[in-house]
């Protein structure tokens, strides 16, 4: 199973445009994003571009909370699902967040194959933490404001089996 993964988009729709045309994006089953949408508006880019299933965690910038359930629920395919999400992807167990530190907490534990995590808009793509695949996607907005600089639009590509993520750029 192939999933799309992006974060940290920041109202950034130019490049939430690009990324949601691009044709690796279409050819998933299914998209993680790891928080900070920001604007409720979001939501509307996100469910016109995607007509697969769409999960959504929460971050330290999505300030309108109710109108991005309120918006979420005008589409069938999207789920809010607050600041923690674990599933399944086919064989694999999965669980969501925004914060690395949490995110890293979890992957201990070792309940899950692959922890998914956004935030300080670093890619990761291929740390083990035990058996636990860890990875972010960077960020859809790129820009990097702990280092006050402009980086790469990032977001993966999640193949399931084997557990494995591709890096893609905008």
């Amino acid at each position: 199973m192939k999933v799309a993964l992006i974060s940290d988009i920041h109202d950034h729709v130019w490049n939430l445009q690009k990324v949601l045309a691009m044709p690796e994006l279409q050819a998933t089953e299914a998209m993680f994003c790891c928080g900070d949408l920001c604007s409720p508006f979001i939501i509307h880019i996100l469910g016109k571009a995607y007509a697969k299933p769409i999960h959504i965690v929460l971050g330290n910038n999505d300030g309108d909370v109710a109108a991005i359930i309120a918006n979420s629920r005008k589409y069938s395919n999207i789920y809010i699902h607050g600041e923690y999400f674990k599933g399944a992807l086919g064989e694999r167990t999965v669980a969501m967040n925004h914060y690395p530190d949490k995110a890293r907490a979890i992957a201990s534990n070792g309940g899950f194959d692959i922890v998914c995590y956004g935030h300080n808009h670093t890619v990761v793509n291929d740390e083990m933490v035990g058996n636990t695949l860890l990875i972010n996607p960077g960020a859809v907005m790129g820009y990097h404001g702990g280092d006050l600089k402009d980086i790469p639009a990032t977001w993966l590509v999640l193949d399931t089996v084997p557990p494995k993520a591709e890096i893609y750029r905008i």
